[in-house]
């Protein structure tokens, strides 16, 4: 589809503008009046969510532009049923997390006798990652997914390390960012050795084909590799519990809904190329395995709130991945289901626990 038959009403870049809009008016806002970030946030969250509700109701849409035809680079995005799904699960979640922080941020600066104006760097940032977040779900040219995938990745690093002042916060983002930011070059890899098996970055073009060429099974071992990465499973799960320096609504939407889930969701987008290969499945349940087994018995020596839920967090997404590598429609319907229930749950624990210890 040209860029010049896209309609002003296209859902899908309705959505992604929604999305971009939040941080960028938010940042403004706080310059002029940083005690209206709160509410600037809580707002335009809103407006995203109730955006990507609307988008259910619309039929699938996709904009498709040539940005770079020398390497067959396309800005191609596409509303389909999976990308409605994580966008509103990215905006949902989001908007209850924002408005959580809404109190729980001022309170943070206050008692740390930091500046009213940090709020600015925290809210822009956080939104700056739910915007990537929905910019990633509806990619489908695998640069594109790269692009998104690595601003994900700079965001968390900042609002990990929010309390730059503090060396855990420090060291704890520098690990997250080092850990997910190595990683994403081996899915930046993946995506070049299938263009150069297929000729093209566009991963529906590459689906349609049919059938792995040369080496493809190569290149979607180095994307799962980041994918699980990403979402924390073993032997790269050391960084999760190590995260949860970060303040509470961090832990609460990074950790529970949007950072970890990118990883199983791009397992999910791939899964086409991996389903075609046994070996890769038996390799989701391997790790899927481990991470059940290692995340649950470490998550029960531990009694520290955040961090029993966040080993129960790669835990619980090796049921996903192990889910994903039990193959066929119930698998993957089951871990489609099972990312919504976590999500939901574990983000009102992360919450609950930060309510529990700002008490103390």
């Amino acid at each position: 589809m040209d860029i010049g038959t896209v309609s002003t009403l296209n859902p899908a870049m309705v959505l992604l503008i929604a999305a971009f809009a939040a941080p960028a008016i938010v940042s403004i806002i706080g310059a002029l009046r940083p005690a209206w970030v709160p509410s600037a946030s809580i707002l335009t969250t809103a407006i995203a969510f109730v955006v990507a509700l609307w988008t259910f109701t619309q039929p699938n849409s996709v904009v498709e532009v040539s940005w770079a035809p020398t390497w067959h680079l396309m800005f191609h995005l596409e509303l389909d049923g999976l990308a409605r799904m994580y966008a509103l699960l990215a905006t949902g979640i989001g908007l209850f997390v924002v408005v959580y922080a809404s109190r729980y941020i001022p309170l943070h600066l206050h008692h740390g006798h930091r500046a009213e104006g940090e709020q600015i760097r925290f809210f822009g940032f956080l939104l700056l990652f739910m915007a990537a977040m929905v910019g990633l779900v509806m990619s489908q040219d695998m640069i594109l997914i790269f692009l998104f995938w690595d601003l994900t990745a700079v965001a968390s690093y900042f609002l990990i390390g929010f309390d730059r002042m503090e060396e855990e916060s420090r060291s704890s983002a520098q690990m997250a960012m080092l850990v997910t930011g190595i990683t994403a070059v081996l899915v930046l890899i993946g995506a070049v050795v299938l263009d150069y098996e297929y000729g093209t970055f566009s991963l529906p073009e590459i689906i349609a084909e049919g059938e792995l060429r040369g080496h493809a099974s190569l290149a979607l071992f180095l994307i799962m590799l980041g994918a699980l990465a990403k979402s924390a499973q073993v032997p790269m799960h050391f960084w999760l519990p190590r995260a949860m320096a970060a303040p509470t609504p961090v832990s609460a939407y990074l950790h529970s809904a949007a950072m970890v889930a990118a990883g199983v969701f791009l397992i999910g987008r791939f899964y086409p190329l991996i389903a075609m290969d046994d070996d890769l499945l038996l390799l989701l349940q391997v790790i899927g395995y481990a991470s059940m087994l290692v995340g649950g018995i470490i998550a029960l020596t531990r009694n520290v709130l955040k961090q029993i839920l966040a080993y129960s967090t790669i835990s619980q997404y090796g049921y996903v991945v192990f889910m994903f590598g039990m193959g066929g429609k119930y698998g993957v319907a089951g871990a489609t289901f099972y990312v919504l229930a976590h999500a939901l749950v574990k983000s009102a624990l992360f919450l609950t626990a930060g309510a529990v210890t700002r008490s103390e």
